[in-house]
């Protein structure tokens, strides 16, 4: 019961700061992947970067302006070796 009760207060929570489901920690993870990949120029290497630290397809596509698929298409040439 406690657990549904805190998954209910938390979109109240993000809806507090006025941007609609960012939260603060939201941001700062945001800001830091920048940080972490300004000096990436390929997208393909920075969005391999942001996908070793654990950050969504959804989140990556968001910090390099793409979109989830070309994240996803990435992966898979990692995966492949190309």
């Amino acid at each position: 019961m406690a657990k549904k009760a805190a998954r209910k207060a938390r979109p109240a929570a993000a809806e507090a700061n006025g941007e609609g489901g960012t939260t603060a920690l939201d941001k700062i993870a945001g800001l830091l992947a920048l940080i972490y990949t300004k000096d990436v120029d390929d997208k393909d290497a920075a969005a391999l970067k942001l996908d070793a630290i654990g950050f969504s397809a959804r989140e990556i596509a968001g910090i390099l302006d793409v979109g989830p698929n070309y994240v996803n298409v990435a992966r898979h040439r990692k995966a492949r070796g190309r």
